[in-house]
């Protein structure tokens, strides 16, 4: 069972951090791209801007004839630009005929390229004309002005008036620029994950990280995310899309100059190979601790029953008589103490029973030496040595086993309440949920292997025979949503479940070790607030109680709780009690309806006044001065020993308080009170009653 529960937790958790991660992997991509395409953008936007303030300056500083000295200095302005290598200057005026009137280029990169006037006037012309008319509509034109055998360029043109005297435009003219393209290639090319490139206000790619492209110079505007950056109104934005049976993450930026736009993307399949291999991983990791688990759970289930099964069968030996019984201990854990504890027992048991009868076979020669008064005198001596020996003997053990049961039997039996209560969670809703996920398996494997794959997806789109308003696949999807949510709701039950098992199970590990001792009372104390101990308590016993129908109340009117004691001791003290109150409801005939257990506490005198309230069958009369003597109940010994109160009290008192009855009507109820002096004076509302 814990291998299963083991199991189907892994599962949920691999499905829940698989959703997650490819929801977390999704942002980051976002992100990615959106950083990408915004500092390309904003790059580009600065770059460009740049180039164009020179040109204007170029364009309004070139005056007509040869100008040595301004000639010379844009050629140095060219060689320190690492972009702008060449500029060039045509009279529009009102015809269409283009005058070239000015050219500069840089001289680095005419000799690194051979871009000579002859690549730029005839072949770049040729292959990537100069579009004027859109230069003269617009204040920048950006176009791709790389071809075949030559660098990766950018062709960029705006118009420029030139006025003359008295601010008389003098002049239009068309200042054409070329821009170096290596360095927002190098920029495209940083991210290994994604597939970026920048395109013109038409949609044509202008830089490329795949030079074919650029020179094919090709129209990217039929592309959903050129598309997108086209028809959004905002600067920046992602964007998830299918193309070509693919689906990709994507992201674009507008360029202020020029209407140009940066693009990113990548594909979903390669951005979220990790979770596959993520997914893949949990699994081998998942069956290798199940594996163990199981493992564990079996050989930790023998090493617990193998002991206590021969301690048992020991046990019976000795009753029957046999004191040769020896256990062989081989742990160091409490079933070591009680074995030990057991053997020795069994060796004072023979060492008695051997000087008994070495006794009477001294007894038996002096007694044949004297009278007949004097030989049935030591007889009665005898007999009265004998056994009182042997009463003294077994009250010792009897107080340590009924001391044992006692106090082990509260949180064992709020263990098994609580395990009832899973083992029916278990019975009544994970089965089910487990015989409908297996059918759902079951007649998606059956139509697959009957009709196919396209079969299989046809049939899911028929209607459903228990809801038409549903199809066969919508009905399946939203029994397994329901499944998913119920496991999800009942795995935080299980892990409070959990908690509470292995905080009874501590108590019953502190208890044997107090077990140790049959006097001395725990002196660790400390201070603490009883109220929360007191719903410690009541929460320890909720199962019971809920299965008996008992309700327990809370009503704290103290206004100060603090008081130094044991958590643990008080803890077995009040749940003691709570279910004596829990015994005497369950044994008044004819009770109905819902019936009640009260926790009342109040101040008074620096005291804190702790009052458990019952509406049982109360205590008699000639029971009540009783009720504290040790191995003293009223109840059937398969409820109660008679230890309760006694230890109780004994705690309590180690408190420096005390236990007593209140008040009690026969056939009305009781009223219980602890008594325990508070570590400060006494704060708030309540007086003793």
């Amino acid at each position: 069972m814990v291998t299963a529960l083991l199991v189907g937790a892994i599962g949920m958790y691999l499905l829940l951090a698989t959703r997650i991660f490819e929801q977390d992997k999704q942002e980051l991509v976002f992100d990615l791209n959106r950083s990408l395409v915004t500092t390309m953008a904003a790059e580009v936007d600065s770059t460009l801007r740049g180039v164009a303030d020179k040109m204007r300056f170029y364009a309004r500083t070139y005056r007509d004839g040869a100008d040595s000295n301004a000639h010379s200095a844009f050629q140095e302005i060219l060689a320190d630009d690492p972009f702008l290598v060449r500029m060039e200057v045509y009279e529009l005026g009102f015809s269409k005929n283009m005058d070239l009137i000015s050219k500069i280029s840089d001289p680095a990169f005419v000799n690194l390229y051979h871009a000579d006037d002859g690549f730029f006037q005839s072949k770049l012309e040729q292959a990537r004309p100069i579009p004027f008319s859109e230069i003269q509509s617009s204040s920048v034109k950006v176009w791709n002005a790389t071809v075949t055998d030559g660098p990766a360029l950018l062709g960029m043109g705006i118009p420029v008036i030139r006025e003359g005297a008295h601010g008389v435009p003098e002049k239009i003219m068309a200042v054409v620029g070329y821009v170096k393209a290596d360095v927002f290639i190098k920029n495209l090319k940083s991210s290994t994950l994604t597939h970026a490139f920048i395109v013109g206000s038409d949609g044509k790619v202008l830089v490329h990280t795949d030079p074919k492209v650029m020179i094919a110079n090709d129209d990217m505007s039929s592309m959903a995310i050129v598309k997108a950056l086209k028809d959004s109104p905002v600067s920046v934005g992602v964007t998830k899309y299918a193309e070509n049976n693919d689906e990709f993450l994507g992201a674009f930026a507008h360029v202020g100059t020029g209407g140009l736009g940066v693009v990113s993307r990548v594909e979903s399949r390669k951005a979220f190979s990790a979770v596959t291999d993520l997914v893949k991983r949990s699994l081998q990791f998942a069956l290798i601790v199940s594996t163990i688990t199981f493992i564990a759970t079996i050989f930790f289930s023998r090493t617990l029953t193998s002991p206590l099964q021969k301690l048992m069968a020991a046990m019976e030996r000795v009753s029957g008589g046999k004191l040769d019984v020896e256990l062989e201990v081989k742990s160091r854990d409490e079933i070591a103490f009680l074995a030990k504890s057991f053997n020795q027992m069994t060796v004072d048991l023979r060492t008695s029973r051997f000087q008994l009868e070495e006794i009477n076979r001294e007894l038996e020669s002096k007694v044949i030496d004297r009278t007949k008064k004097l030989e049935e005198q030591n007889r009665a001596v005898q007999e009265a040595q004998e056994a009182l020996l042997r009463t003294t003997r077994l009250a010792s053990v009897g107080e340590i086993a009924g001391r044992t049961a006692h106090e082990v039997l509260n949180p064992l039996t709020s263990l098994m309440a609580r395990i009832q209560k899973v083992q029916k969670r278990v019975n009544d809703e994970v089965l089910t949920h487990k015989n409908l996920l297996g059918e759902i398996v079951s007649a998606w494997k059956n139509e697959m292997s009957q009709k196919g794959i396209d079969g299989f997806l046809k049939s899911l789109e028929e209607p459903s025979r228990v809801n038409p308003n549903m199809t066969l696949l919508q009905e399946d999807l939203s029994n397994i949503s329901e499944i998913f949510n119920r496991w999800d709701k009942d795995l935080g039950t299980l892990e409070k479940d959990t908690h509470f098992l292995l905080q009874q199970a501590g108590r019953i590990e502190r208890i044997l070790k107090q077990m140790r001792s049959l006097t001395v009372v725990s002196n660790h104390k400390s201070k603490l607030r009883v109220h929360a101990l007191i719903h410690d308590a009541i929460n320890i016993l909720a199962d019971l109680f809920s299965k008996n129908g008992v309700q327990v109340l809370e009503k704290f009117e103290a206004g100060d709780d603090e008081v130094k004691l044991d958590r643990d001791e008080m803890i077995q003290v009040l749940t003691n009690m709570l279910r004596n109150s829990l015994h005497a409801l369950v044994e008044k005939p004819g009770e109905s309806g819902q019936r009640s257990v009260q926790v009342v506490t109040s101040n008074g005198g620096g005291k804190l006044y702790i009052d458990i309230i019952d509406d049982g069958m109360g205590i008699r009369p000639e029971d009540q001065h009783k009720l504290f003597e040790s191995q003293f109940s009223t109840k059937t010994p398969d409820l109660g020993t008679g230890l309760g109160l006694s230890i109780s009290r004994r705690f309590v008192r180690a408190f420096d308080g005390d236990v007593y009855l209140l008040k009690s009507i026969e056939g009305g109820g009781a009223v219980f009170r602890i008594e325990l002096p508070l570590v400060v004076g006494e704060v708030g509302k309540g007086a003793a009653a």
